[in-house]
């Protein structure tokens, strides 16, 4: 499984993207606002041809700052020129005026005593005064309905966030990037065939140690793989080697296997036997295990990563690949083990193809009447090669763990300039991130309970700060069998947005 680090970098140009907010607010008051003059609820009346469920959407009322605004902005592009807002306040209340300036349809002050049902352009500034019943206090609120500048769901890659990948000469042949417990590792094989072993703790700041590798065998680069605090890696025979030192030193293991599926707990899963009559296998083989014949469709080679996640609903976690190939023919099935056994899950399943990435992420849906995103754990698909032998171009994605798998959405596909390949990697690294608070606005406790996001955060003074998980793009081969010399990084931008709390 792709294990978090926590990893620092500046916010930059990251924080303009979930910042939805100027900071044109009104002059801090130091008296006790009164209860008079005081808004009691705010909200956007429904409207169909601007949004399903407008009026679920929340806005705080910050009476200390005397704004009130929604901190969960509505989805790039909605249209806020002509809304009609519900605004409850004490019957005491004498006179409540509704000005806008600098509007792109609509200027002017509107009376919302006499005409509630005025649509109202929130474009520019719009402020709400409201005055006591002998107009002896006047108390003057802005209105803010806030707009994401970027579509919340959209995987973002920066054309500009490149690094080449972590090895010792120019224009390495092939590569493997994992995680182990703390650190993650890039296996190099470069231009004159020597090996370079690269560790960092973050890839995030490229402060990568180079090591070369004195190796008695010629490895398989790609059956890197870490499995509690042990590395293994078969030799182009066939035969397992073990690393407890982190790749320094390396041991025979006395086993010789067709191919590693993964490390599952403690337990190395691989494939031995022979070609025509493959086994399931296990290293070190636990007391009483035995190899025995793989199903007849089982894939032997071309496998993705193997990741696992546990469940509520089983005492051990799961673990699954996609795709292979077997005799020649390519597989489309998801393969999951459980611990003891090995099945097919696949429902709705991806396009025949072997050497894909997969790796766990995020991602939000609409799942009730109310204008709320619920987050799910899932799993990216890219890469890979296709039973016709073209590169995949399309990035897929399963919400049940492999069970089912769609197309992802447009705003998720890769852009012409991140091209995964096939053999690419994964590690998924979470970025400390900042921003001020005086930009989303400070709150009271709310009258009712606000939709939580998953991100923890910390605050201190006007600073909040979050972690944000971004993936980082190891490798992968073109379809000239050429290997992509580079790191590329994305990152969901519903995640980069100031946490809502």
């Amino acid at each position: 499984m792709v294990k978090k680090h926590y990893i620092y970098t500046l916010l930059g140009v990251l924080a303009l993207l979930g910042s939805c907010n100027s900071k044109d607010e009104p002059e801090k008051i130091d008296e006790v606002l009164a209860p008079s003059v005081a808004v009691t609820k705010f909200s956007i009346q429904p409207n169909k041809d601007v949004m399903e469920n407008l009026d679920s959407v929340y806005f705080s009322i910050d009476l200390e700052h005397r704004v009130i605004y929604n901190a969960d902005s509505l989805p790039v592009g909605t249209k806020v020129d002509k809304l009609v807002p519900l605004i409850v306040y004490p019957s005491g209340v004498s006179s409540a005026e509704i000005t806008m300036t600098d509007g792109q349809t609509r200027t002017g002050t509107v009376d919302y005593v006499t005409h509630p049902t005025d649509s109202i352009d929130f474009t520019g500034k719009v402020f709400l005064s409201l005055a006591n019943a002998d107009k002896s206090l006047v108390m003057t609120y802005q209105l803010k309905v806030n707009v994401h500048k970027w579509v919340g769901d959209s995987l973002m890659w920066d054309k500009e966030a490149v690094a080449p990948l972590p090895s010792r000469k120019a224009s390495p042949r092939n590569q493997k990037t994992i995680n182990t417990a703390d650190r993650t590792l890039s296996l190099i094989e470069e231009s004159d065939g020597s090996y370079t072993l690269s560790s960092c703790a973050t890839p995030a700041d490229k402060a990568w140690t180079r090591n070369e590798l004195t190796l008695t065998f010629t490895p398989q680069v790609r059956t890197l793989t870490a499995c509690g605090n042990t590395l293994y890696l078969l030799d182009t025979d066939g035969k397992l080697h073990s690393s407890a030192d982190q790749g320094k030193q390396w041991t025979d293991c006395s086993v010789t296997w067709q191919n590693i599926i993964g490390g599952f707990n403690d337990e190395l899963l691989g494939i031995s036997g022979s070609k025509s009559a493959p086994e399931f296998d296990i290293y070190p083989r636990p007391g009483g295990f035995s190899p025995y014949a793989l199903p007849s469709d089982f894939p032997t080679e071309g496998l993705s990563q193997f990741n696992t996640y546990s469940s509520k609903w089983a005492a051990e976690p799961i673990g699954f690949f996609i795709g292979g190939v077997r005799d020649g023919k390519t597989s489309y099935h998801t393969w999951a083990y459980d611990g003891d056994n090995w099945a097919k899950i696949s429902n709705t399943p991806l396009p025949a193809m072997k050497d894909a990435l997969i790796l766990p992420y995020f991602s939000y849906m609409k799942t009730s009447t109310s204008w709320i995103q619920t987050e799910y754990s899932v799993w990216l698909c890219m890469g890979g090669i296709l039973a016709d032998g073209s590169v995949n171009k399309t990035l897929y994605i399963s919400y049940d763990n492999g069970v089912n798998w769609r197309v992802a959405s447009d705003q998720m596909q890769c852009p012409d300039f991140v091209k995964p390949g096939y053999s690419a990697d994964a590690v998924i690294a979470s970025t400390d991130m900042e921003a001020d608070l005086n930009d989303s606005w400070k709150k009271i406790a709310p009258l009712r309970r606000v939709p939580q996001m998953r991100l923890s955060y910390e605050i201190e003074g006007d600073d909040i700060s979050w972690k944000c998980p971004y993936i980082y793009l190891f490798g992968g081969f073109n379809d000239r069998d050429q290997l992509n010399d580079e790191i590329r990084r994305a990152v969901l931008a519903r995640l980069t947005f100031t946490p809502i709390f």
